[in-house]
């Protein structure tokens, strides 16, 4: 793309406020004690109401809505102008204080590149502001035009010269109106009280699907790091009417996916919905250490606006529900107020790449096509002019203090959680604040863990912001300790902290066993009352199926299990015929897990019947039908089975085995849930123990068999005994 020069010269539009009052002149003063009593109890009073621990604040936003032809950033698939609008696009801006002022301008953008952030400053600092003092953030939504600058290898080679122009018109307009909003919440700026606090939403899960501890793919990764927090910064006027909140959650700004259509996503849903709840209020959202954090479930405009409503109501809760004493001039018990204008800590460090590749491997990668061949265009020109590719990345790191009340750190680019929850342990999560996305976008800021993992957010995104390699893992300490060294000692976790309570999903398995106990009431269910009695009968006496399974056995990935969540899971495929997966039960004496009917003394012998109960799955029932599956008994029995998402049952040929298939979690093509079977004791001639084996009967199609690895099968048989008690 082509070079450019934005100037902004219009004139700086200044405001003036003053606060004063005017004492009444007495006509006669009873005595000096009574006049001074009085005077005294009055400028208490008044400055109580008026003046005590306020802060000038000031807010605006300005629509920066596309009016022609651009093509949106986000999905490199997409490089056509946009076909529609789903929602406006804004630019909002906060300043906080009066001689020494901060600010903060959040555009609905992909990201920002630091060039572009220096000419929003440089055309800023006529007003007083220091280019330390200003923010420029994005919420990072992926339906927004791309700036000149942002992720260059993406597009170079790519657009069209009418293209380009527009992304360069477009650009010069974002960042005059940037400027522009800026300036008017510096001359719209009153006293306010401000005040913080910190909620929980918890939309956002790990997207980065592991595989033997190796990145596999985007996804859900249910037992991966999040950060749930919901810290809001929010100001009020003096009557008590809410007129700023700003509210900033750890999460991927892409619930809609990639259709080529303008909006915000969640993060401009959130503002609409807030505004609508506080209609006198402008509001801000900003995006968290959320880069490895994906919205759940995405895929519509419908679900963007439902986590969108979930942002608001968490900040209602905070915020609304404690109107009535913020009136009274208290404050709210879900908030703490602020009682300073911030200070600020500005550093730059670097962060070190490994060894990038000399002049020859890059001559070599000139033979190649589309990235690489950019990327490699790009590195020789930088040998050219430069005498070597760079191997460190400037960035600049801003940290708002407001006393010893909260510090709010602000670092470039897409951070991962793991940066959040380290120094969520090592710093004072009660007060502290974490921005990416702000200041700079160099790409992704990977942890020590996701670089041993690998994959996209580590590795192959590097190419597209033009860098050459991949970060060393010398990163994650150098950014968490300049982080602290700027917070200070005041900061510092103490031995009295609590352990932060935001950086685990919440389990989906409460939901599956309520949801499960709802269905046992529908009419379907009591269809199928044989098979439901039955189940209520065998957990009574159910044990856990798998003690160990061989390492070599069937493939190894991980998928949902009986509540939905992503779960480490061995499997076949009926890919080909005969492939097998293969582990050993214990043939314990069955014993009922409620100490009121426990049988004490009885061993397998004395019993009729062993009932085995095992957590897993079957799936892909759109794939072509096969003969099915087979599980082995040890030598003496089997039965045969298919792919289903309803409860299902299924007997040997000799009538001696059984097998009940009771799903939980279903997709349109796969299930989870958990399988009872139920064999002869005499059979087995009292062992101990027996292999079990599932056996694909089928070839030519991708149905599957899996069987959780990880059971805890003692627990669910306690949870499921409960949803099925007669009611």
């Amino acid at each position: 793309m082509k070079s450019f020069t934005l100037s902004f010269n219009s004139p700086l539009l200044r405001g003036h406020h003053t606060d004063k009052f005017v004492v009444p002149r007495r006509r006669k003063l009873f005595s000096c004690f009574s006049f001074f009593v009085s005077l005294a109890f009055f400028l208490s009073a008044t400055a109580t109401a008026i003046q005590i621990n306020t802060i000038d604040i000031g807010v605006a936003k300005i629509d920066v809505t596309p009016t022609t032809p651009v093509v949106l950033a986000g999905y490199g698939s997409r490089n056509t102008p946009y076909d529609s609008i789903d929602g406006q696009l804004w630019a909002r801006a906060l300043v906080i204080g009066r001689s020494k002022p901060v600010a903060v301008v959040v555009l609905d953008n992909c990201g920002v590149p630091k060039a572009i952030s220096a000419l929003v400053k440089k055309q800023l600092r006529d007003t007083g502001l220091t280019d330390d003092r200003i923010l420029v953030a994005a919420t990072h939504t992926h339906n927004a035009p791309t700036l000149v600058g942002y992720a260059p290898i993406l597009w170079q080679g790519r657009m069209t010269p009418e293209q380009e122009l527009a992304t360069e018109n477009y650009t010069r307009q974002v960042v005059s109106q940037m400027v522009t909003a800026v300036k008017k919440a510096m001359t719209s700026r009153e006293p306010m009280t401000l005040e913080w606090g910190q909620g929980r939403v918890l939309f956002g899960g790990n997207r980065r699907v592991l595989n033997a501890e190796k990145w596999a793919g985007f996804g859900l990764q249910q037992n991966g790091p999040v950060d749930h927090s919901l810290p809001i910064l929010a100001a009020r006027d003096r009557d008590g009417v809410v007129r700023m909140i700003w509210a900033n959650y750890a999460c991927h700004c892409t619930t809609v996916g990639s259709r080529n259509t303008i909006g915000g996503d969640w993060a401009g849903y959130a503002n609409d919905a807030i505004e609508k709840t506080f209609p006198d209020a402008t509001s801000l959202t900003t995006i968290g250490f959320g880069a490895d954090i994906g919205p759940q479930p995405s895929g519509t405009v419908e679900l963007a606006k439902k986590h969108g409503a979930a942002i608001s109501t968490e900040v209602e809760r905070l915020l609304k529900t404690e109107n009535d004493a913020q009136q009274s001039g208290q404050s709210a018990a879900k908030t703490r107020r602020i009682n300073s204008e911030p200070t600020v800590v500005s550093r730059s460090i670097e962060l070190p790449l490994n060894k990038p590749p000399g002049k020859k491997y890059w001559e070599q990668q000139l033979s190649t096509r589309g990235w690489s061949f950019q990327l490699a265009t790009a590195m020789l020109k930088q040998i050219q002019e430069k005498g070597a590719v760079a191997d460190q990345v400037d960035y600049p790191i801003t940290l708002w203090k407001f006393g010893d009340q909260l510090a709010m750190a602000f670092l470039p680019g897409e951070v991962v959680v793991d940066y959040a929850v380290r120094l969520k342990s090592e710093l004072d999560w009660q007060r502290l604040w974490l921005t990416a996305w702000t200041n700079d976008m160099p790409g992704y800021i990977p942890s020590r863990r996701v670089l041993l993992e690998g994959g996209y957010e580590a590795e192959f995104s590097q190419v597209y912001y033009g860098l050459p390699g991949t970060y060393h893992p010398a990163i994650e300490n150098r950014i968490v300790n300049c982080v602290k060294d700027m917070a200070g000692q005041e900061f510092l976790n103490s031995a009295a902290q609590p352990e932060s309570p935001f950086h685990k999903m919440p389990s989906l398995e409460p939901g599956a066993f309520r949801s499960l106990g709802q269905w046992l009431l529908t009419e379907e269910a009591k269809g199928q009352s044989n098979v439901i009695n039955k189940i209520r009968e065998l957990i009574q006496t159910a044990q856990p199926a798998v003690h160990s399974i061989p390492p070599d056995s069937g493939e190894k990935t991980n998928w949902n299990n009986f509540a939905g969540e992503m779960v480490p899971r061995v499997f076949i495929r009926q890919e080909q015929s005969n492939l097998s997966l293969s582990w050993t039960s214990l043939l314990a004496a069955n014993l009922d897990r409620s100490s009121n009917r426990q049988q004490k003394g009885k061993n397998p012998a004395s019993t009729k019947v062993s009932v085995l109960c095992f957590s897993g799955g079957l799936g892909w029932l759109s794939e072509p039908k096969t003969a099915g599956f087979e599980i082995q008994i040890g030598n003496n029995d089997k039965i045969q089975f298919d792919v289903v998402k309803n409860l299902s049952r299924w007997k040997s040929e000799s009538g001696q085995s059984e097998l009940i298939y009771l799903p939980m979690w279903k997709s349109d093509v796969d299930s989870g849930g958990f399988f009872f079977l139920i064999i002869n004791n005499q059979v087995f001639q009292n062992r101990s123990s027996i292999k079990l084996m599932v056996r694909s009967l089928g070839t030519g199609s991708k149905r599957w068999f899996g069987l959780d690895r990880h059971q805890d099968i003692k627990k669910h048989l306690n949870q499921l005994e409960k949803v099925f008690a007669p009611k």
